[in-house]
């Protein structure tokens, strides 16, 4: 596994300690006990997880493939996300570092691309708001059941969304006793990836209002999709309900808003439809952004890859039936 040492990481590594499956024979990172980067790369493996930033894991990505074409690759940065070059650059601002890799990776949505996923030997992770708002997005538009011209977006995340290298607006100093925006509109890089996998499953070119706000808070994301509509909020629901009928991570609630409380320590998404003005609704998700959000998911889809129970090595809290 390459960066044991990340917040992402670290939520791997626990999890891959307690799967039925795996062994964990070398991690990589700063600090003792673990190698350097480049020394994991003559580790031989069945499988790799890169937790490394955007601009430096497809590097490794790319040589893993050539070395060692028989093992599974999951890359849980962005580098493999978007489905060309040029698009990459748009919403990372260089150029790609192994555009070679980008023709057909499946994009490691499980619930949504899991025929995709199933034997592949290199996939990507999706980002954490991303998967907040393409699960309960990606149904209702595939069934024509929202207006794709008329999406709004206003997500909230806790501070491990941007990782653990030290910054100062994310000292505790500076982010207790406060709730900000950053990037609105359509300036964080998550929306090119939730935009192209939108336009690929319901062939809705949709051009997304998102903003995220940063919570006072460790960990989770708790997103408000404000959707047009001629649909009832039930109708909506059980649309999602039939979507993800029989996936163990995905949980459509009746009554109140799901919670970050709800999700933190799990792999869950839980998903919630509600009436708003007339013709619009509002549909809540939550989950937690280093679990369900990245190594959680993961997780998921290197059981995928390797032929395992999906759920292995994952709590399972419940399907898609309602509020436990």
């Amino acid at each position: 596994m390459f960066g044991a040492t990340g917040y992402t990481g670290r939520e791997l590594v626990r999890l891959l300690a307690g799967h039925p499956n795996v062994r964990v024979v070398f991690t990589t990172g700063t600090g003792g006990g673990h190698l350097a980067h480049d020394a994991g790369l003559g580790r031989k493996a069945d499988a790799y997880l890169l937790a490394l930033p955007h601009g430096v894991s497809a590097g490794f990505a790319a040589r893993l493939r050539a070395e060692r074409a028989e093992a599974a690759v999951v890359d849980l940065s962005g580098d493999l996300r978007l489905r060309t070059a040029a698009a990459y650059r748009r919403w990372y601002g260089h150029d790609h570092p192994a555009p070679a890799l980008l023709d057909g990776v499946p994009y490691g949505l499980p619930e949504v691309y899991r025929d995709r996923i199933e034997g592949a030997r290199l996939v990507a992770n999706p980002g954490c708001y991303a998967t907040s708002v393409l699960l309960p997005l990606v149904p209702l538009l595939k069934d024509g059941l929202v207006d794709p011209s008329d999406v709004v977006v206003d997500a909230k995340s806790g501070t491990t969304g941007a990782g653990r290298a030290p910054r100062e607006e994310l000292l505790f100093s500076e982010v207790a006793d406060d709730f900000s925006a950053y990037a609105p509109g359509r300036a964080h890089r998550h929306v090119g990836e939730m935009e192209s996998v939108i336009e690929e499953r319901t062939g809705q070119a949709v051009a997304l209002t998102f903003c995220p706000h940063l919570l006072p808070v460790r960990r989770g994301i708790l997103s408000a999709l404000y959707l047009r509509t001629e649909a009832a909020a039930a109708d909506l629901a059980g649309a999602l309900r039939r979507f993800y009928d029989g996936a163990p991570f995905v949980r459509v609630v009746d009554g109140a808003p799901p919670r970050l409380s709800e999700v933190v320590g799990t792999n869950d998404c839980r998903i919630s439809v509600h009436e708003a003005a007339p013709g619009r609704v509002v549909v809540f998700s939550a989950l937690d952004n280093l679990i369900k959000g990245a190594a959680g998911q993961a997780v998921q889809n290197l059981n995928l890859a390797m032929g395992w129970p999906e759920t292995a090595g994952l709590p399972v809290t419940g399907g898609a039936v309602g509020r436990s």
